[in-house]
């Protein structure tokens, strides 16, 4: 009896294995003929739910769909004000202001994080406020920008640009291509800046234009 019990045990065991590796090779069947879709957007086709369990860990998912690894947080910081600043444009807006402002530039210094917002018409004013402030910071603090930080806008490397950073003695750092967080700190300025204008907007009732 023991025997006939154990064996009848083993072959149910046997059995159910083989109807498990059934529905995992046929859910993987599945998930291959639907351009590798998720599991859990699979069982909301309405497959049976034994069909759904994940299978052999799919060799092509993480190459065709792994997004760029999140960027260490910078743990440096200028010694100095104005050592290095942070520079960039945001804009256009879809509305401008009542004076025909639609970008803004913003600078801030990495050492304080002091920032100095400036409302523009055309991004093409964006380097002469900078130079602007370059002087102003010269004749007001009486210390000189040694490094200026920007995206890979051509309003800070044109000809002109260049010269006058040579001129001054001016380091011009720029970020990689289609990589904002390497200026990240302007990026979160620009963040703080536009959510208090628009918790500002919302708590007055008026509408976006102003």
């Amino acid at each position: 009896m023991g025997y006939i019990k154990y064996s009848t045990l083993f072959q149910t065991q046997l059995q159910e294995t083989r109807v498990s590796n059934l529905c995992f090779s046929e859910a993987s069947s599945w998930h291959y003929r639907l351009g590798h879709l998720s599991y859990d957007k699979m069982r909301q086709l309405g497959l049976p739910y034994e069909c759904n369990k994940p299978g052999t860990p799919c060799s092509v998912c993480p190459k065709a769909k792994l997004h760029r690894q999140p960027f260490p947080l910078s743990t440096t910081r200028a010694s100095t004000i104005f050592e290095l600043i942070h520079v960039d444009i945001w804009g256009p807006y879809k509305c401008a202001t009542y004076d025909g402002y639609k970008y803004f530039l913003t600078i801030v210094d990495d050492h304080s994080r002091a920032t100095w917002v400036h409302l523009m018409t055309t991004k093409s004013n964006a380097f002469p406020l900078l130079q602007q402030f370059i002087s102003f910071a010269e004749n007001q603090f009486g210390v000189s920008v040694k490094i200026v930080r920007t995206d890979n806008g051509m309003e800070f490397q044109d000809n002109s640009a260049l010269s006058f950073y040579a001129k001054k003695g001016i380091l011009h750092q720029k970020s990689c291509v289609d990589t904002p967080q390497q200026n990240g700190v302007v990026e979160r300025k620009h963040k703080h800046l536009l959510e208090v204008a628009r918790a500002l907007l919302i708590q007055a009732h008026l509408p976006s234009k102003f």
